[in-house]
């Protein structure tokens, strides 16, 4: 089996063949690792990304078309892996920028703290009323700052149906909280969990 060109391997894990993906695994593992080693410059997140890479080709292996060899795909994967990490770190760097800009100490006047802590409070209330799908997308837009990219990558669903359950989960928080409180409130719902 070892010999097989990856096409025939792939097709045997498309049959859910564990053995056939090993071998797959064990042909390309040194050369996605120092490929992505050399742009991340981290052994750490290196690792990170060539598991995860692996990781999505098994659980899509079924949408995957490999046509001649499975480098091409892996080497892209790779490339889109780094990308993300690269712009993850972009967001963490503007965070941290943003809160560096703040001044040392913030004061509010304990009403509005009391509002921010009650509609906070509306808004999980709300969301555990929503569908899992809609509640998932907008927990990761709002509390994890993931584009609609990555959103649809992590709850494995298209673009179109993450801006849909987006859209409709904002829709149903417009009706359902009052909405002259966000002006108020809108410091603290970074900082209430």
């Amino acid at each position: 089996m070892k010999n097989l060109p990856d096409t025939d391997l792939f097709k045997l894990v498309q049959q859910d063949n564990e053995r056939a993906f090993t071998i797959l695994f064990d042909r390309y593992k040194v050369i996605v690792f120092r490929h992505v080693f050399k742009r991340v410059g981290a052994e750490f997140e290196a690792s990170e990304i060539l598991q995860n890479i692996f990781l999505s080709l098994w659980k899509n292996r079924s949408r995957i078309n490999i046509e001649d060899s499975l480098g091409p795909y892996l080497m892209g994967a790779a490339r889109n892996s780094v990308m993300a990490l690269y712009a993850s770190s972009q967001k963490e760097l503007k965070r941290a920028h943003l809160l560096l800009e703040q001044p040392a100490q913030l004061t509010y006047p304990q009403e509005e703290y009391l509002v921010a802590e009650e509609l906070e409070q509306q808004l999980r209330r709300e969301l555990s009323k929503m569908p899992e799908t809609m509640k998932k997308a907008f927990e990761l837009s709002r509390y994890e700052d993931l584009t609609v990219r990555e959103i649809a990558a992590a709850l494995n669903l298209s673009e179109q149906t993450v801006k849909n359950n987006l859209s409709l989960a904002l829709q149903r928080l417009r009706g359902k909280l009052k909405v002259s409180h966000f002006v108020h409130v809108s410091p603290f719902l970074h900082f209430l969990s």
